[in-house]
């Protein structure tokens, strides 16, 4: 059986580097007091749009930043807006829905950041925008936005999540420069992000960034998935607001949060440097300032779950188990802790485990790729194949850029002699990571192309040579009786090689030795 699969262990994420420019911005400095998570998250609800298209893909989120009669302005990621050839629609908090008149971004910039408008006659309220330069590590802030449903079919509901501030990176790809910890999932690009005030301070787009960190006892990269998130800082868009803005009414507070209550100062500087040395792949230095945030703060389950992560990495699976337990506890809807238990119960060979963590961690988190692809795996392992394919067919959905899940789909396909699906999937999965500039798993995926295009071939010909047969047999000889002749044939599932063929698809790398694609998991 074709198994050339691809299983996506937790990446440690590198942000990447941009920058900022230049314009005349007005600011406003009025005192703000500190508000509670409620009076936030009402005004988050009341500000922030869902986007969607007319093609029926995952659609992101906004935020709306300024009013000119009707005329309604929604700042977002422009990754979302991005195709000129698709229309949008905002869906405001009550339901309504209204075409997108206008799509300008902010790509010269070097920004990912895009402004649409919309008319309507009916009040909807605008985000103040406070002052991103204050925003500093171990700060709190929220993050707001419609995540994907189960299914894609399915509407989406305004999701409300907090965070933690880990690090305000000096440049960026993108702009993307402020970098925080919260559970965010697909959809969320675009929303926005508030501080303590409930002044809009940044604009979501980029969850569960990947990347990786280095055991010092191995040269080899562990990949970890983080839950790190960035966001482009707002002074980013204010300070090369367009000139149709500028004149709008723009609501900007010059307002620094004012300090926060409860809050254990020491605990969260360790936490937060515990992360930026993980974030390094120092993970001897952040566990022991983890663990000192963690025993300052019990209740703190993402210092626990990142040291779970530190003994992944270390293959102590048996005290990495036990964090992900703690953080449960403290969290009972921490889907990324489930999924890292899911994965270390793999390892562990505790497959039936694995599944079940899977299973939670796309019931709090059902737009979680990487957990469809997992418990796809895990699936195929304890032999149920239709449930896999279920669990590609809906990552495929709601990642359309993720090639993995092409590629394990195709594998599926394959070994079911679907030839023609498995073909289209692994061309799908090579030209993805062609442009991802992942060289190793696109040498996979050719390989696994190049074997599946042989298979298809194969297959094709001994079709002909039975219709050919068919044929003869059906021809009428009264003259002669004729024998039948079984034409030859050979297994599908495994590429008759007595003749060579020549690629379709080159590869960058050597032709395989072997005619069953091998397998590949990032265990």
């Amino acid at each position: 059986m074709f198994r050339n699969h691809q299983f996506y262990n937790n990446t440690l994420a590198t942000i990447l580097s941009g920058m900022a420019v230049s314009a005349l911005v007005v600011w406003q400095t009025i005192p703000v007091m500190a508000k509670e998570a409620t009076e936030i998250a009402a005004i988050a609800q009341a500000t922030t749009v869902k986007i969607d298209n007319n093609l029926g893909v995952p659609g992101g989120s906004g935020v709306i930043i300024a009013k000119q009669g009707n005329n309604y302005t929604v700042l977002t990621a422009n990754h979302v807006v991005k195709n000129v050839n698709i229309s949008y629609v905002v869906k405001t908090k009550d339901n309504q829905q209204h075409p997108v008149t206008s799509v300008k971004n902010l790509q010269t910039q070097g920004l990912d950041l895009a402004y649409i408008t919309f008319t309507a006659s009916q009040p909807y309220a605008i985000a103040t925008i406070g002052n991103s330069e204050y925003a500093t590590p171990g700060a709190s802030i929220y993050v707001s936005g419609y995540p994907l449903s189960a299914t894609i079919s399915e509407d989406r509901y305004h999701e409300f999540t907090t965070g933690t501030i880990t690090s305000i990176r000096d440049s960026a790809s993108e702009g993307y420069t402020m970098r925080y910890q919260a559970l965010t999932r697909r959809g969320m690009s675009g929303g926005p992000v508030f501080n303590t005030n409930g002044q809009l301070i940044g604009i979501h787009g980029q969850g569960d960034v990947i990347g990786s960190v280095k055991n010092e006892s191995s040269s080899i990269p562990e990949p970890l998935k983080t839950g790190f998130n960035a966001a482009i800082p707002i002074q980013n868009f204010t300070s090369a607001a367009p000139k149709e803005l500028s004149e709008s009414s723009l609501a900007i507070e010059d307002t620094k949060p004012e300090k926060e209550k409860d809050i254990d100062v020491e605990a969260t500087q360790k936490y937060v440097e515990g992360i930026e040395l993980l974030a390094r792949g120092d993970t001897t230095r952040a566990n022991e300032y983890l663990t000192q945030a963690a025993s300052k703060n019990p209740k703190n389950a993402n210092a626990i779950y990142y040291q779970g992560l530190i003994d992944y990495t270390k293959r102590n699976l048996d005290s990495a188990i036990n964090n992900y337990n703690r953080a449960i506890e403290n969290n009972s809807n921490f889907s990324l802790a489930y999924f890292s238990r899911g994965l270390a119960y793999y390892r562990q060979g505790n497959k039936q485990k694995a599944l079940e963590d899977y299973d939670n961690a796309i019931r709090i988190n059902p737009s979680d790729p990487w957990s469809y692809l997992n418990r796809g795996l895990v699936k195929e392992d304890l032999g149920d194949t239709q449930g896999a394919l279920a669990d590609y067919d809906r990552a495929v959905q709601v990642a359309p850029e993720y090639g993995k899940a092409y590629h394990n789909r195709g594998a599926i396909r394959y070994s079911q002699r679907n030839f023609n699906g498995a073909v289209e999937d692994f061309k799908k999965a090579s030209d993805i990571f062609s442009q991802q500039g992942d060289t190793d798993s696109y040498n996979v995926a050719i390989d696994s192309l190049n074997k599946a295009q042989k298979a298809l071939r194969n297959q094709e010909t001994n079709q002909q040579t039975q219709q050919q047969f068919q044929n003869y047999n059906t021809q009428p000889n009264s003259s002669t009786p004729t024998t039948p002749t079984v034409p030859p044939t050979s297994s599908p599932s495994q590429p008759n090689n007595s003749t060579p063929t020549t690629p379709i698809y080159p590869p960058t790398s050597a032709p395989p030795n072997s005619n069953t694609p091998s397998q590949f998991r990032d265990l």
